[in-house]
């Protein structure tokens, strides 16, 4: 009887001492810098962070307020949390870590789950975007890529202020083109008057360069004083020439079959991929280095 009392004590013990390093293990990863990101990992019903959280210290006072104004004002217009996080260093992925943020500080009760959030981890200068709702196909894998294509050379000089704008003005345009029915897209730059243009430009341009070449050779013709002058040999010769047909050769090459099941490269196909984060939400997004 006292051997089952002392192993339910140290099956007890050991439950304790688990219980410890899990609650250790999620504090862990809910701090970046000593500071809380989020409470815990339950989806709160209202959002808990302001839209912008400079927590890397990247902006002045005055930049952060003009930026937190520009957030607020964009997401209450377009109906859909529009948000930035920074941070000194993150655990785990950086793709998990975003949407986690988003879901866990409650990102997603504002707008009915809509939402974008940008993040950069400065220890390891890798950013990432978590879309969710009608973010996902609000801003497509080739929209996102644009976007930080544009983003990159700012953050690549350390002008954090001026990649938030990008961003922003990005957001703005993004979005209102989802809400008007064309969400920006592989094809969305494809202009036909700008098309055209250029091809009659180009072929001005191919039929133009020989007339040129052909006209300054004619700098150094000089008009003769009579036609005999004009005579370059001394009489007209005239030589038989015969063409011979000899053989033919035909050569075949058999053609590519299309394969509609394979695979893709790039965002040839367009639209919008997602994922399913801890919390079970969708989202979209991406990630990189700068």
């Amino acid at each position: 009887m006292k051997k089952i009392i002392s192993i339910n004590k140290y099956i007890k013990t050991l439950w304790l001492i688990a219980a410890v390093i899990m609650c250790f293990c999620t504090c862990l990863s809910a701090y970046a810098g000593g500071t809380p990101l989020w409470d815990d990992y339950t989806i709160p019903a209202t959002r808990q962070k302001e839209r912008l959280v400079d927590q890397a210290d990247l902006l002045s006072s005055t930049e952060e307020t003009a930026i937190l104004s520009k957030l607020n004002d964009l997401s209450e217009k377009q109906r859909c949390n529009v948000a930035i996080l920074t941070v000194d260093s993150h655990s785990g992925s950086i793709e998990a870590f975003a949407d986690d943020y988003f879901d866990y500080n409650g990102f997603g009760a504002d707008y009915n789950d809509t939402g974008i959030l940008f993040v950069l981890s400065m220890e390891t200068r890798e950013w990432a975007i978590s879309t969710s709702g009608d973010g996902i196909p609000a801003f497509t894998d080739f929209g996102q890529e644009k976007m930080t294509d544009a983003m990159l050379p700012y953050l690549k000089n350390g002008d954090y202020y001026g990649a938030f704008e990008v961003y922003i003005e990005k957001s703005d345009r993004y979005l209102d083109l989802y809400h008007a029915g064309t969400p920006y897209d592989v094809g969305s730059d494809y202009d036909p008057m700008k098309t055209l243009l250029l091809s009659i430009l180009i072929g001005l341009a191919t039929a133009f360069i020989p007339i040129i070449a052909m006209a300054a050779k004619l700098n150094t013709v000089h008009i003769n004083k009579s036609a005999s002058e004009y005579r370059t040999h001394d009489g007209l010769h005239m030589n038989v020439h015969t063409d011979t047909f000899l053989t033919s050769h035909v050569s075949r090459v058999r053609k590519s079959e299309n394969n509609s099941s394979g695979s893709r490269s790039g965002h040839s196909g367009g639209g919008s991929s997602f994922h399913t984060s801890s919390s079970g939400h969708s989202h979209g997004g991406s990630h990189g280095h700068f």
